[in-house]
């Protein structure tokens, strides 16, 4: 009778582990996965001057409820020592409601978005301890799971008046 119930318990042991393993395995897999760029491009556009961020939804499936925030932080001094303040940095369109995966099919590359801001970011990035950190926040349409993907642009280098490649490419030309 003991080796009965032993053989039961081992059992059931042995299926949750596996089931928990599975699961793991399963859900890792079903992330966002987004890259952004690392230029901000500068371009003339319906007649003002126009900065572009870049990212590419690199998910195997659907992303929705995209949020991006590109924010200004600069050292300001505090009592003891140096904070950090940060200024949003206001964009045309700030939420995406749906990008789709990547698809042979798709000539458009409608999973790398581009988003724009009008405001002047070289005349507000005032010094050298100022910087941009773009987040962009999504949600998997399988799982669920919604992940946070943070680029920082440390110096206005990264400004260029090139535009985006096409496409899969991060780069500009």
């Amino acid at each position: 009778m003991a080796d009965v119930i032993l053989n039961v318990i081992i059992s059931i042991m042995a299926g949750i582990a596996s089931s928990y393993l599975f699961l793991m395995h399963f859900l890792n897999r079903k992330r966002v996965k987004i890259e952004i760029s690392s230029h901000i491009s500068k371009v003339s556009f319906e007649g003002q001057t126009n900065y572009f961020f870049k990212f590419i939804n690199k998910t195997n499936a659907e992303i929705f409820d995209i949020r991006i925030e590109p924010t200004f932080y600069r050292q300001v001094g505090g009592v003891g020592g140096m904070n950090i303040q940060g200024k949003d940095i206001e964009l045309k369109d700030n939420f995406i409601s749906y990008i789709p995966c990547k698809k042979k099919s798709d000539t458009n590359s409608l999973h790398a978005m581009r988003v724009r801001t009008t405001e002047d970011i070289e005349l507000n990035w005032s010094d050298a301890s100022s910087y941009i950190r773009l987040t962009v926040i999504a949600k998997h349409s399988l799982s669920g799971f919604t992940d946070i993907f943070v680029r920082d642009f440390y110096s206005k280098d990264v400004i260029t008046t090139k535009k985006f490649k096409s496409g899969d490419d991060l780069d500009v030309a």
